[in-house]
């Protein structure tokens, strides 16, 4: 008897070892390969559809002040952001000679803001499918923002540059065919530019002040091009990235989360969800104590003036 008893006990330590042993594997395996919450989308950071970086587009630039040292970048308080406020961000120009490398510290002219409380909301690529449901809700709010628009979308929607402009928003240039205008060379640049400004004006009556590279292809050839036609060149500090997470969950939740005074957002009004998301969190901003205003109304621009003035380094 007393050595069946024994048998018994010595199965079940075995037993509850071998339990033990399983848990403890599953644990290691779980925390070596981590985990993944399903149908969450990672947010993106601000970035331009170009390409990171070539001969003639630098890596997209962060937002930051002027310091002659050294920059502080202020990161925007928004609604639901629990992320420390600010970061320290070194801006340092190197250049190479045969013999020596000398770093140059630059800081480009400061653009004051006329009105730094508002926020300034960007469409790209338009008109489209979309465009006429989001100037109802604009005219609903009485939301004035900006559209970068194409040349070949304004030949094909004649009557939304026209309402866009009576409704009292800003028709801005984005080039004719969405050529990138660093990699073209200087007679397509014009002519994409000027195209574009043509067909805006025969329709409005007023030539663009402004325009907006496609995909943020950059150079001093551009800004040149942008200064002869009467124009100053506008980028933006913050990007949606609605061209590539096409979800309207994700554009309202990344709106609410990332908008704060004095920034340019930019968005697609040509994608349907970014339409969706954009009219979901309209309310919710405006309750929120936002306001919009259009580029024009945000900054007072030069031609020849790159805003914001970091993209120029």
């Amino acid at each position: 008897m007393k050595r069946n008893w024994l048998r018994r006990q010595i199965a079940l330590m075995v037993a509850i070892a071998v339990i033990l042993s399983l848990f403890v594997a599953v644990a290691l395996i779980v925390t070596m390969s981590g985990c993944s919450t399903p149908g969450v989308v990672a947010s993106p950071t601000m970035t331009s559809p170009a390409p990171a970086q070539t001969s003639t587009v630098p890596p997209t630039p962060m937002a930051s002040t002027s310091d002659a040292s050294s920059e502080t970048e202020t990161v925007p308080t928004t609604l639901f952001s629990n992320f420390p406020t600010t970061k320290r961000v070194h801006s340092v120009k190197t250049i190479k000679t045969t013999t020596t490398t000398t770093t140059v510290r630059t800081t480009p002219k400061p653009i004051a803001l006329k009105t730094p409380g508002a926020v300034a909301i960007t469409f790209d690529d338009g008109p489209g499918g979309h465009t006429a449901r989001l100037l109802d809700a604009l005219a609903e709010y009485n939301i004035k923002v900006t559209f970068f628009v194409l040349g070949q979308s304004v030949e094909r929607s004649p009557g939304l540059i026209r309402r866009m402009q009576a409704e009292g928003h800003q028709v801005a240039n984005h080039s004719y065919s969405h050529k990138y205008l660093s990699q073209v060379d200087e007679a397509t640049r014009a002519n994409e530019l000027k195209k574009t400004s043509d067909a805006i004006e025969a329709l409005t009556g007023y030539r663009p002040s402004i325009m907006r590279p496609p995909g943020g292809y950059r150079s001093e050839a551009v800004y040149e091009e942008a200064k002869k036609q009467g124009m100053a060149t506008v980028f933006w500090d913050v990007d949606t990235a609605d061209w590539k997470y096409k979800d309207s969950d994700y554009v309202c939740n990344y709106l609410l989360n990332h908008t704060s005074k004095g920034r340019l957002i930019l968005m697609h009004d040509i994608h349907k969800t970014t339409v969706d998301g954009f009219i979901r969190a309209l309310p919710r901003l405006i309750e929120h104590g936002f306001t919009f205003v259009t580029v024009d109304e945000l900054v007072h621009l030069e031609p020849g003036d790159v805003y914001p003035t970091y993209w120029r380094r």
